[in-house]
């Protein structure tokens, strides 16, 4: 047997090989080299939080139905090597396996797999679990001590439980998406999968308080109930309480904030773009005084940050600010404002990224070979460093069904005339 992908061809002697190493690996470093997780999540919000957990050695072992892959295995795929970016990052760390979840035969693998889990990670749609067969009750009953982890668009429980749920309308469901937009202009969806990546970041964090639990011995399993939407309105918090107290909803201030000015971005004469936030009254004289308008500094329209954010006083400071920049290049900008300690920053493409020296100082992204197709890759390393218990990402994203045969026979125990029935009956 041999698997395919981006246009070469390892034989799945070598994956296996190479699986069976990396399980060695996640199993003697790092803090959670002692727990597996299953991650049945599809997309980005429940599969970022098993990657998290798998950065820092978590065994995390990614099911998907044979006929239905990742929807992100097929995201953007680059045509020259036949590598999704999307997957080869999500899929990171992970061990992938099919299982045909309406087969009686598939069900009876995973509950098989749910009594040697510590973590299971879904994002189906509240009651889908309980319509396979599978409900949370049953799981726990079967393993006392799991953690179940569920993302879902609107919760598990409200008269929107059941309506189906994807990032951007829980988006614009969360009060994000209204305010995201210039003045008087339309709301804007983000450019990434935000309230995927939030949503998942905080399913991590709240896995590893039921484990903390578990730890102390308080409790044994759970559920956890995490909304695509609810994280990302918990950090709209202020604006919400500012609504409740002054019977006023904030409006959209583009790349500004209501609270703050200056905050905004401005083109220098090179076309290059900076940010610059310099709300804070010190720095903005400073500011200026070097731009040649002291006047400001004693003008009761601009001088406190109070007075600035009134929408004529805040058009009149990005004039300043804007003139003065677009009258020099990037490099002058920087050195000048960096001299008086203004808070001001390039804004990079992700050309820029890769060329900066920071990043490459910093790791900010890592290299590593593709082990199925050679191809050098290049990806984003972890958000955060622990000193002491480093994670790291040791693999990107493997084929689907590439681990079936390793994970079937040598954590499971079944036998190879075993896994082949399962392959002839379309379990796996």
């Amino acid at each position: 047997m041999s698997v395919t992908y981006g246009g070469m061809m390892k034989t799945q002697k070598e994956l296996n090989a190479f699986i069976r190493q990396q399980r060695k690996v996640s199993a003697t470093s790092g803090p959670l080299a002692d727990i597996r997780v299953v991650d049945m999540g599809t997309v980005l919000a429940a599969p970022t939080a098993a990657a998290l957990l798998g950065d820092f050695g978590a065994e995390v072992i990614k099911v998907e139905n044979p006929n239905t892959p990742d929807a992100t295995r097929g995201w953007g795929i680059v045509k020259a090597t036949g590598i999704a970016p999307f997957w080869t990052v999500v899929g990171r760390n992970k061990f992938p396996i099919t299982l045909n979840l309406k087969s009686d035969q598939g069900k009876a693998v995973f509950l098989r797999l749910m009594e040697k889990t510590d973590v299971l990670i879904e994002n189906m749609r509240p009651g889908a679990m309980d319509k396979l067969g599978l409900s949370h009750a049953l799981l726990l009953e079967k393993n006392p001590g799991l953690v179940i982890g569920t993302i879902s668009g609107y919760g598990r429980s409200g008269p929107y439980s059941s309506l189906p749920g994807f990032g951007t309308l829980a988006e614009g469901f969360s009060g994000f998406t209204f305010l995201n937009a210039q003045p008087g202009g339309p709301p804007t969806n983000a450019p990434l999968a935000l309230a995927d990546y939030v949503a998942g970041t905080h399913l991590a964090y709240a896995v590893m308080i039921a484990l903390r639990q578990q730890k102390r011995n308080i409790s044994g399993g759970q559920s956890i109930d995490v909304s695509l939407y609810e994280p990302l309105f918990s950090y709209l918090g202020a604006d919400f309480l500012t609504c409740h107290l002054s019977g006023e909803a904030p409006q959209p201030k583009g790349n500004e904030l209501s609270y703050v000015v200056p905050r905004n971005n401005y083109q220098t004469k090179d076309k290059k773009w900076v940010t610059m936030s310099c709300s804070a009254e010190k720095p903005f004289e400073r500011l200026m005084e070097m731009m040649g308008r002291p006047d400001m500094n004693e003008d009761p329209r601009y001088n406190k940050n109070k007075a600035r954010i009134q929408d004529e006083n805040r058009k009149v400071v990005n004039k300043v600010i804007a003139d003065w920049v677009g009258a020099r290049n990037l490099k002058d900008v920087l050195s000048q404002c960096g001299k008086l300690g203004i808070t001001i920053g390039p804004i990079a493409s992700m050309k820029d990224i890769e060329e900066d020296i920071h990043y490459k100082a910093r790791e900010s992204f890592i290299e590593m070979e593709d082990p199925v197709t050679e191809v050098l890759l290049k990806i984003p390393n972890l958000p955060f460093r622990l000193l002491g218990t480093p994670g790291r990402v040791r693999f990107p994203g493997l084929p689907q069904g590439a681990a079936n045969e390793v994970i079937l026979s040598d954590l499971l125990q079944y036998t190879q005339d075993q896994i082949q029935d399962m392959i002839q009956n379309k379990v796996i």
